[in-house]
This record gives C-alpha cells, sequence and structure tokens, in this order.
C-alpha cells in the first residue's frame, strides 16, 4: 500500500487540487450568478460524478501510455488502475470540501465558509506535499494556496458577469 501510495502522490495531489479548484470555482460562480441551493448543489454533485469518473479514465489511459511507451513496467494495468482508483477517490473527496456548506447554509451564506473550506484544505494539501519532498512548509502551503485561489477566482468572475449579461440578481 506504500509503495502505490508514493507512486500515485501525482495523482492524489492532482486530484484533490483540481477538485478542489474546479468544484470551488463553479459552485461559487453558479452560487452568485444563480443564487438556487438546489442548483448550486445539483451541479457540484454532477460536477464531482463526471470529472472524478473521467479524471480517472485520464490517469489509467495516460499512466498505461506512459508505461508502454517508456517500458517501466511489466505490470502496466495493475499500475494505470491503481493510479486511476487513487485520482478518481481523492478527485471525489477534494469536491466535497467546497460544495458541504451548500447542503447546511443559504447559497449567499454558503460561499464563504465554502472558499475558507477550500483554502483551509489546500493549506494542507500543500503542508503534505512539502513533507514529502522536503520543501519548505509555509512556502509549499502558500504557493497551492495562491495558485489554486486564482484559478477559483476565475469560476466566481464568470458566474458574476454571466448572472448579470443574463439579467440574473441574485
Amino acid at each position: 500500500m506504500i509503495g502505490g501510495f508514493r507512486s500515485s502522490v501525482r495523482e492524489i495531489v492532482f486530484g484533490l487540487e483540481d477538485s478542489l479548484v474546479s468544484t470551488l470555482g463553479t459552485v461559487t460562480g453558479i452560487a452568485v450568478g444563480v443564487g438556487e441551493t438546489s442548483i448550486v448543489i445539483l451541479s457540484g454533485v454532477v460536477l464531482i460524478a463526471v470529472e472524478s469518473l473521467s479524471m480517472a479514465a485520464g490517469s489509467y489511459l495516460s499512466t498505461k501510455a506512459d508505461i508502454e511507451v517508456n517500458r517501466t513496467s511489466k505490470r502496466t494495468t495493475q499500475r494505470a488502475a491503481t493510479s486511476a482508483g487513487y485520482m478518481w477517490v481523492f478527485y471525489a473527496v477534494g469536491g466535497i470540501v467546497p460544495l458541504a456548506p451548500y447542503f447546511f447554509l443559504s447559497v449567499t451564506a454558503a460561499i464563504l465558509p465554502s472558499v475558507l473550506l477550500s483554502i483551509v484544505a489546500l493549506g494542507f494539501l500543500g503542508i503534505f506535499t512539502a513533507k514529502l519532498s522536503g520543501r519548505p512548509i509555509l512556502v509549499s502551503a502558500l504557493e497551492m494556496i495562491a495558485v489554486s485561489m486564482a484559478a477559483a477566482a476565475l469560476g466566481f468572475s464568470i458566474g458574476h458577469l454571466l448572472g448579470g449579461v443574463l439579467g440574473i440578481t441574485v
């Protein structure tokens, strides 16, 4: 398990970070653009379900292709399946973090907790990668937060702008 875990750090970090950012950007953009809790939750659940499977499939196929092209392992399918499994699980887990507040709070009240929970999760992910790589913890955590939140801000901006263009007032 530890060997599979260490060899799948890329999928774990990629899955968590991408899911946190994609889900946060999507649900925040939809929240400010539409303002309906049910639509935000539906969109978030669909996004997590589809993207976790898509990311797992992509991980499986790209890992298998990489192994076959570079002839680095005779256990191509097993390694690719392990990578896909890690990607699927960690993408799904990461997506729950920014979506969770919308299950318990109104749309406007859920936005800030969603952002804050995502920032905390990204900080812990940065710490996790620093521990594995030996990088400075604070630098790694801040880099993870800054890069990821810049990407998530795009979802907010698009939702806010398009909501206004479409005449949706929240």
